[in-house]
């Protein structure tokens, strides 16, 4: 694992832990409002980590209840406007607040604040060189790869919700830029992925300087940013 990423698993921990002491109360509204619905606030949901290891990985639920573990069952892959998703769950996803119980995968050291996003165990493949690279180290709650595929990934999952152009598609543009990610990171790198994140909840759309920098170092990010 590179040095950087050995420093930040440790600092992201610290901060993580500081944040959950912040942020308790606004997990408990939105856990109060979630389970107005009759189902569970919050949900584990399966993850591949570090080494190949499966974790259980925190999100607020924001689907509606099917399954009788509180899941909406169906597909793992979500698409821009699908149907299971509740009116409460699609107003957190906007804000991201879905993602604020992972800071507890970041203190149990499972995951870090930025980093590759986990991916779901039945698309990973052990045997692919790029995996077994990317692996090396822990997901993160946000990365690169969201700042450059998001809407474009959701586009491909409407147009196709079969899992096939996801596996086709998106996960060689994702596995790429994670790797460059991993391959490049550095403090300066970790800024200007903060950087781009915070530019995401500011109004327009302007390309950032992380996007424009992926579509130059990254072959495969051409099919998204061109």
């Amino acid at each position: 694992m590179p040095r950087w990423l050995r420093i930040r698993l440790v600092l992201d921990r610290v901060i993580a832990a500081c944040g959950l002491l912040v942020l308790w109360p606004v997990l408990a509204v939105i856990g109060l409002l979630v389970k107005r619905d009759g189902g569970p606030a919050f949900l584990l949901v399966a993850r591949m980590g570090r080494n190949f290891e499966p974790f259980a990985m925190w999100k607020v639920r924001s689907m509606r209840v099917v399954t009788a573990d509180g899941r909406a069952g169906g597909s793992a892959l979500t698409a821009k406007d699908d149907d299971r998703i509740t009116p409460i769950g699609r107003r957190i996803r906007s804000y991201h607040f879905d993602e604020i119980p992972q800071l507890i995968n970041v203190v149990r050291g499972e995951m870090l604040l930025l980093g590759p996003r986990p991916e779901d165990p039945s698309f990973v493949d052990p045997e692919c060189a790029r995996w077994q690279r990317l692996l090396t180290v822990p997901p993160g709650i946000a990365g690169p790869t969201q700042l450059v595929v998001s809407d474009w990934e959701r586009e491909i999952i409407a147009d196709d919700p079969d899992d096939g152009a996801y596996e086709q598609v998106v996960l060689p543009v994702k596995l790429a830029i994670d790797e460059w990610y991993v391959r490049t990171c550095s403090p300066w790198r970790d800024l200007e992925v903060g950087i781009a994140l915070l530019k995401r909840f500011l109004p327009g759309n302007q390309p950032t300087r992380m996007r424009m920098r992926v579509a130059r170092e990254v072959p495969e990010a051409l099919l998204v940013t061109q």
